[in-house]
């Protein structure tokens, strides 16, 4: 296997692990002290692509453009939403007020979790995104593709590709749309990624909700990607 195959083999190892360990950790308040990982990336292999952030997000999660490098504080914050901000990536992204967010979650530059529907809801459907450095190791993103499709299957109970749609973002980057399903313990979920690879960074926003509610929190997930840039 040639080296940078092998570096982007290590990477999606990373990012399976770690749609695995924030969907483990989408728990309530009451429920996160006892909802543990499966595993524990050691490095990740994650961020999201996304449009440029504007007064009014866009409504899915696309690989229709990539991260935006317009300046932060030139877009106005719309109703109901808040701003997060990352200063080490660079990174500004908005979600709704009523969301929380949990900076460097597993490996991840944040992770926005819905709010609970009731005291009884143990999962948390969640956004998270994450941008990880390739060291100068060279390789396309349909390489990339293929190493974490790979991966997820050897991690992911029942994994199974829903979608997979190659797309070209506005910069010119090819980027892939893709959505698997799968089960963790008590839960089936359904992911939604869209990942790519720009100025030696491998890029992935995540999307993790339970299977049969992933439609209700999915253009609010679309919002959030959407309105990420990185300074």
């Amino acid at each position: 296997m040639k080296k940078s195959s092998m570096k982007l083999l290590q990477m999606s190892i990373a990012l399976g692990l770690l749609a695995l360990a924030l969907s483990a950790c989408g728990g309530n308040k009451e429920e996160k002290s006892s909802a543990s990982p499966s595993a524990t990336p050691s490095a990740t292999a994650s961020a999201s692509p996304s449009a440029p952030a504007s007064e009014t997000p866009s409504a899915s999660p696309s690989a229709s453009a990539a991260p935006s490098a317009s300046a932060a504080n030139e877009s106005e914050v719309p109703a109901g939403f808040k701003r997060y901000e990352d200063p080490t990536s660079g990174t500004s992204i908005l979600y709704p007020e009523d969301w929380t967010v949990e900076p460097n979650a597993f490996g991840s530059i944040a992770m926005f979790k819905s709010p609970p529907e009731d005291d009884s809801d143990k999962f948390q459907d969640n956004v998270s995104v994450a941008m990880q450095d390739m060291g100068g190791e060279e390789a396309t993103v349909d390489q990339f593709l293929e190493a974490t499709k790979q991966q997820l299957q050897g991690v992911i109970s029942d994994f199974k590709v829903v979608e997979e749609e190659s797309q070209t973002l506005d910069s010119g980057e090819k980027a892939y749309l893709l959505a698997y399903t799968g089960s963790q313990g008590d839960f089936k979920f359904k992911w939604q990624q869209v990942l790519t690879i720009i100025d030696g960074k491998a890029i992935v926003a995540t999307y993790t909700a339970e299977e049969d509610k992933f439609d209700k929190f999915y253009d609010i997930a679309g919002q959030i990607i959407d309105s990420w840039t990185v300074l």
